[in-house]
């Protein structure tokens, strides 16, 4: 029901309890995942699909609101979005879904991390806008792609809801330390040096022969290797 388009409230009614609770369970998740999203700072743009009207002006968006934030972004296409699908991206922690408003998954427990909307990921990453639960919730996110993108105080600090360590925000840099800045060199394979795993090593006992063997004989019932059955019993 929330991806309907103009959907301004959802109210849930207790028979037993008698009364309209203020905050439902299912917009308490919402916060959570804004929350998620603070948080992580390796961020996964999954474009979920490219027939979606603005969907380009949106993927720019999203880097803009990720450069402002000081987070890393992946933009990622997988097609038709999965459980195992996202699972392949270990070192992002938390995906943001591009898609119209019927695509929204409102529930990603299943999932490896957790995935948001495009609507919590404004909410998150734009300083100048905020969410509580009570407000309207949308799923399409053409009704705010041309609002403006807040800027953050460069010694302000945040705390964070889930950890409770305190959020750092993004180094602002002044015209001045911009002139005096030098020049490092940088590659795109240093994020990979630092990581205990790189996956499987190609080139490993290349150097090396290989032998050509005999190999068994038989069947799954038996091979020529192995004891009949019976063969060394007695009498």
């Amino acid at each position: 029901m929330k991806t309907w388009l103009g959907t301004a409230f959802i109210g849930g009614f207790s028979p037993f309890q008698k009364f309209l609770p203020h905050s439902l369970r299912q917009l308490r998740k919402r916060l959570f995942l804004i929350e998620k999203l603070r948080d992580a700072s390796t961020v996964g743009l999954v474009v979920g699909s490219v027939g979606v009207r603005g969907h380009v002006e949106a993927v720019q968006r999203v880097r803009k609101l990720c450069k402002a934030a000081g987070k890393r972004l992946y933009v990622i296409s997988v097609g038709k979005v999965n459980v195992p699908k996202l699972s392949n991206f270990a070192d992002i922690e938390a995906f943001i879904l591009l898609s119209c408003p019927f695509g929204v998954i409102l529930d990603s427990s299943d999932y490896f991390r957790p995935v948001l909307s495009m609507f919590e990921a404004e909410m998150a990453l734009n300083p100048s806008k905020s969410w509580s639960g009570h407000r309207e919730w949308s799923a399409d996110f053409t009704t705010f792609a041309n609002d403006e993108i807040g800027t953050d105080a460069g010694d302000s600090v945040d705390m964070s809801l889930l950890t409770g360590k305190i959020r750092a925000g993004p180094v602002q840099d002044s015209e001045e330390d911009k002139k005096c800045g030098e020049v490092l060199p940088y590659e795109k394979g240093d994020y990979f040096k630092h990581r205990t795993w790189r996956g499987l090593d190609a080139d490993i006992h290349l150097d090396e022969s290989t032998k050509v063997e005999q190999g068994r004989t038989g069947t799954a019932l038996g091979y020529d290797t192995e004891p009949i059955p019976g063969e060394n019993s007695s009498a």
